[in-house]
């Protein structure tokens, strides 16, 4: 039986994100050597290049302690390096490697398994129309966070 929550946009979301979260932790212990926490971060710092370490935890939605451990692994692995800014020499920015490149690229083939499986059944304008419709959810949403 499908309760209310099931049909509220907010619930919905969230539950197929933690599944597909926990669809690609458990794809990614096989094919990739990074967890989800830096698959996470590479593809924003994929999506905006270089990027102050303070914004990338603001984007991560995480605290800026937590993002500087988590980068400290990642730099430790030679996923990513840190700079000091020339122009503030408080912020740190951050850079994919190339070896991150190449594991992005990894971490996104994981992805559209994920996506594959999730859309199982969809017809290929299904597909393209959900994408749309959440393209515009997440814009109208965008505008009234900048509101």
């Amino acid at each position: 039986m499908e309760s209310e929550s099931e049909k509220r946009l907010g619930f919905l979301v969230t539950d197929v994100g933690r599944l597909c979260g926990k669809r690609f932790d458990a794809l990614a212990k096989s094919k990739l050597d990074l967890t989800r926490a830096q698959c996470r971060a590479l593809a924003y710092l994929g999506h905006h290049g270089e990027i102050n370490q303070a914004s990338l935890a603001d984007i991560l939605e995480v605290a800026p302690i937590s993002a500087g451990r988590l980068l400290d692994r990642m730099e430790e692995g030679g996923w990513i390096v840190r700079r000091l800014n020339p122009d503030d020499r408080r912020e740190r920015l951050v850079q994919m490697t190339a070896k991150a490149r190449k594991a992005l690229g990894q971490a996104r083939l994981v992805g559209d398994e994920i996506a594959a499986e999730a859309l199982r059944g969809f017809t290929p304008q299904e597909q393209e129309q959900l994408i749309a419709l959440l393209q515009r959810v997440r814009a109208n949403l965008v505008d009234a966070v900048e509101r």
